[in-house]
């Protein structure tokens, strides 16, 4: 682990931290506060693509911003040139697919004038947040957990200095005459799921899982395989981007993964709500007007979703657009009304509901399906409902005491 980040613990990782670190060496305050989102999950899920790292950064506000690493890709001759280093000695590419990053590789590109690992001046951090430093500390958080990435698949190194691992792969296949070990779910995962499932009805026990998926099992930590890129040329009247079929299909993955390695629930008996507001989470803001467009939306509903998910979950989202949720339970909102009433509220500011507690400014205390408190309000000309604070196991924790009377 680097003396100076406990990001980066292969020695390839190390050198991008260091990359990172190196360019903002004036103000190593934005590198710690980068490091805290780091590790406090206020980092959406990295996308890396050949010259790129991106993700949504949640800032202490609870504002999210886009965040972009730009990273200076190598030039088709250089790529030539590295896949002969890779190519003339067979323990390099056996070494990648194990996951390591064989030193002798770095350095045999080097003697061409190439360099693998990013200096300070490759990295271009750019962020939708106002600070002006580069990097900020949401790019600086982006960057950190890239060097986890790394520190997981070598590959990415190759992918963010703009080629994939089919590609170089097949490159350094080509001048060993094909002998370089091959790679891909045909012979590692397994078989594609259209073979596993061609004449199988659904009654049919599928057979065990793949030794390499099972192994990987003892140590999940090591995370999911991402799927591979959908490469279809489609025209954009069709209105399918690949970019977002590649979103949905590691967003599977990633929960499949969880409910082979956490026994997390499959997210399958969502609303279609739920789902939504889950997705849009985790992908770039700047869709919210256009996606609400094409639901009939209006940004606003679109936006109490989100917020709703991130601070309360499904059922959240679940309080938010479904009324009928809401426990009647008189016995409990008559004793979470004698609560506000202890608090300090009088008896007349405090209406019992049917299904909740009202207060002024449209506010309603109600009890979910989970038997936690949810402080929701109607705002806005349609009086749409929002998620004002996350739950709480206790009606008093959602709403500060009246001011003084005296």
């Amino acid at each position: 682990m680097s003396a100076r980040s406990p990001f980066g613990t292969t020695w390839w990782g190390s050198s991008w931290v260091h990359a990172l670190e190196d360019s903002a060496a004036l103000d190593p305050g934005r590198l710690t506060r980068g490091r805290k989102y780091a590790r406090d999950g206020s980092v959406g899920p990295l996308e890396l693509g050949p010259g790129f790292a991106s993700a949504r950064v949640a800032g202490s506000h609870g504002r999210f911003y886009r965040t972009d690493v730009a990273v200076r890709t190598l030039a088709p001759a250089e790529w030539e040139q590295v896949a002969d280093a890779i190519a003339a000695r067979a323990g390099h590419a056996a070494a990648l697919l194990d996951g390591e990053l064989d030193p002798g590789i770095v350095a045999d590109a080097e003697e061409c004038d190439i360099r693998l690992l990013p200096g300070a001046g490759d990295l271009r951090p750019d962020c939708s947040c106002p600070d002006w430093a580069e990097p900020c500390k949401h790019a600086a958080a982006v960057c950190y957990l890239v060097a986890n990435e790394l520190d997981r698949d070598p590959f990415a190194l190759f992918l963010l200095r703009g080629l994939s691992r089919d590609d170089l792969l097949a490159m350094v296949r080509a001048r060993r005459g094909g002998d370089a070990p091959a790679v891909g779910p045909t012979n590692s995962l397994g078989v594609e799921a259209t073979e596993a499932w061609a004449d199988r009805s659904f009654e049919v026990p599928l057979p065990p899982i793949p030794d390499l998926v099972a192994a990987a099992l003892v140590a999940p930590s090591a995370g999911y395989w991402s799927p591979p890129h959908w490469d279809v040329d489609l025209s954009e009247s069709v209105g399918i981007r690949s970019l977002a079929i590649d979103g949905l299909a590691d967003d599977a993955a990633s929960r499949a993964w969880s409910m082979l390695a956490d026994e997390a629930p499959s997210g399958l008996d969502d609303s279609f709500e739920v789902d939504l507001a889950r997705r849009e989470a985790m992908i770039e803001p700047s869709r919210a007007d256009q996606l609400a467009r094409e639901l009939g939306w209006t940004p606003q509903r679109l936006a109490a979703l989100v917020e709703a998910w991130q601070l309360g979950g499904p059922i959240g989202v679940q309080m938010v657009v479904d009324g009928d949720s809401w426990s009647t339970d008189q016995a409990l909102l008559a004793a979470g009304r004698e609560m506000l009433v202890e608090m300090g509220y009088s008896r007349r500011s405090v209406s019992l509901n049917y299904d909740s507690l009202r207060l002024r400014d449209n506010v309603f205390l109600a009890l979910g399906p989970d038997g936690r408190w949810y402080k929701l309000q109607a705002r806005g000309r349609r009086q749409e409902m929002h998620l004002a604070e996350a739950p709480a196991g206790d009606v008093g924790e959602l709403v500060d005491p009246p001011p003084s009377t005296k």
